[in-house]
């Protein structure tokens, strides 16, 4: 009987997919689950304050953002294996703002931006680094209807 192997390749990018469509059911659980939360998280826009632990700052932020967008939603555009290994996502992200979010006042107004994801992973296929970057400027206009 032949049995079909799944390339290392294939693995890294499904659990990148796995973490996105995580963050579409709005379960920070299952994609902390994924992760190894000591690893790092730098959301790039935010600078030096952007940077933490997954375990930490990632779960804070991505439970702040669920709570102040309840029906924030995702699209994968992409999702590329880099030369070095890492797993390149481009995503949409969208919704509705209901509360108060990094200083922005909710006014229910409607945001979507592109945001790329870089995951990097650890000998156990654990994603041990998470980078993200959008254009944090367009967000809060878009939220603001400057």
């Amino acid at each position: 009987m032949k049995t079909t192997q799944i390339s290392p390749s294939l693995d890294l990018k499904s659990s990148a997919i796995a973490f996105i469509f995580a963050y579409q059911q709005q379960d920070v659980e299952k994609m902390l689950g994924l992760c190894n939360p000591e690893g790092s998280v730098w959301f790039k826009p935010l600078g030096a304050s952007g940077k933490g632990k997954i375990g930490e700052l990632g779960k804070n932020l991505w439970t702040a953002l669920i709570d102040c967008f309840p029906d924030l939603e995702n699209t994968v555009n992409a999702a590329n294996l880099e030369t070095d290994g890492s797993v390149r996502c481009l995503v949409d992200i969208r919704g509705v703002q209901a509360k108060e979010f990094a200083g922005i006042p909710s006014k229910g107004l409607f945001f979507e931006t592109e945001h790329v994801f870089i995951f990097r992973h650890d000998e156990d296929n654990q994603i041990n680094s998470i980078e993200i970057e959008w254009d944090h400027q367009d967000f809060a206009r878009q939220l603001s209807n400057a």
